[in-house]
């Protein structure tokens, strides 16, 4: 059985001197209001929400310092203030949106955050959570996911639940303009990998199939544009439905997906705090295709992608063509400057054994997959990224 539940409602081209009227629409009264660093208050974001939220009599608690690859330390520092609130406010991107995401689980029930990371706890309740978006990525805005990562044991862990899913996502493009060219590519990359993920299965679903390559043709079209063109009303509104619908289930709908890039990449930069999630999943998607390719299941998927998003004329077998898809995959990722090989992460082979045994939980477990990915299997995919 399959259940498609997308109740986020999505406010797109919005004003947001109309954020404390929309909040207390829905009758709320006090705010957790979530961030990252200065950003919001460069672009005069900061300030448009504060007067709106104040001139709706809303009051608010600020928890700003979100840092890229979410800390659950900061989750428990936040808790451990005991704050009084109905609702939080995350205005960011993936980070503090997840950073969100992860409070609300815990701030009723007091539950441990990295209980629910770790699956120790399905999550019963949740405070609800709006969204301010400023980074097209993650796709957290619409999804049931959450990721956290855990610095003192070096885990990176996601989860869904339903109870993850934001209540309200505001999207204008023009919040996202002063995103560095660096964090639009891997923007780009992410948005690709939460399709990708769902689009290689062996569970047929034409409809899916269609959604995803729809979403991959705007993405990388679009994506181009705003990498080039920061102020590109269009294009950067693109690239923010792409990233909300590719990760909203839409592109898997009627089928499961596992989403073994991000298991892959969780793996590397939860060792490695200081890599950006969009480009270790640079790395790791060709890695991971050139260790799939050939299976009579995969080498069609990706052959469409050859010709659908890079032009590739039907000259050749299935597998030659999906190769050469993966190569020009390759090539879109460095014409954004993002990184395909470890070493340019700073990591080296000697890494290789304990990315592999931390995957497969010490030989443990086996990721179901299209082609199962068990310890020796692992090994091979993470020695591809060098190659």
């Amino acid at each position: 059985m399959y259940i498609h539940h997308t109740p986020t409602k999505v406010f797109i081209d919005y004003d947001i001197k109309n954020i404390g009227e929309l909040i207390k629409s829905y009758g709320f009264k006090k705010v957790l209001f979530v961030y990252g660093g200065g950003s919001i208050k460069k672009i005069g974001l900061y300030d448009g929400i504060v007067d709106s939220l104040k001139s709706h009599n809303i009051s608010y608690i600020e928890a700003s310092g979100v840092e890229p690859n979410p800390k659950v330390s900061f989750v428990r520092e936040v808790l451990a203030k005991n704050y009084e609130f109905d609702m939080i406010l995350a205005v960011g991107g993936g980070s503090v949106i997840d950073t969100a995401k992860s409070i609300s689980l815990s701030h009723k029930t007091g539950i441990d955050p990295w209980k629910f990371s770790k699956q120790e706890v399905e999550p019963t309740s949740s405070v609800p959570v709006g969204v301010v978006l400023t980074l097209a990525a993650a796709g957290s805005e619409m999804s049931n996911s959450c990721v956290i990562t855990n610095e003192e044991t070096n885990e990176k862990e996601g989860f869904g639940s339903e109870f993850n899913r934001p209540l309200f996502a505001i999207m204008n493009p023009e919040y996202t303009y002063s995103v560095s060219k660096y964090q639009t590519a891997c923007g780009v990359v992410d948005i690709m990998m939460h399709t990708l993920e769902r689009y290689i299965s062996d569970e047929k679903s034409m409809l899916a199939d269609e959604f995803a390559i729809a979403v991959l043709k705007t993405v990388v079209k679009n994506g181009w544009v705003a990498y080039n063109n920061p102020t590109d009303y269009e294009a950067r509104k693109q690239v923010m439905l792409a990233s909300s619908f590719s990760h909203n289930d839409l592109t898997n709908i009627g089928r499961n997906w596992c989403p073994r890039a991000h298991l892959i990449e969780h793996i590397i930069s939860g060792f490695y705090d200081n890599v950006t999630h969009g480009a270790g999943l640079a790395v790791v998607w060709p890695a991971y295709c050139k260790y799939i390719y050939k299976d009579s299941k995969v080498a069609p998927l990706l052959a469409r992608l050859a010709y659908e998003l890079f032009d590739v004329e039907k000259l050749n077998d299935l597998v030659s063509d999906a190769y050469k898809g993966i190569e020009l995959m390759e090539e879109f990722f460095k014409s954004m400057n993002m990184p395909t090989r470890l070493e340019e992460l700073g990591i080296s082979k000697a890494d290789v054994e304990k990315f592999s045994l931390a995957l497969t939980k010490d030989k443990t477990l086996t990721i179901t997959d299209v082609v199962d990915i068990d310890y020796e299997a692992a090994k091979e995919i993470f020695m591809l990224m060098f190659e």
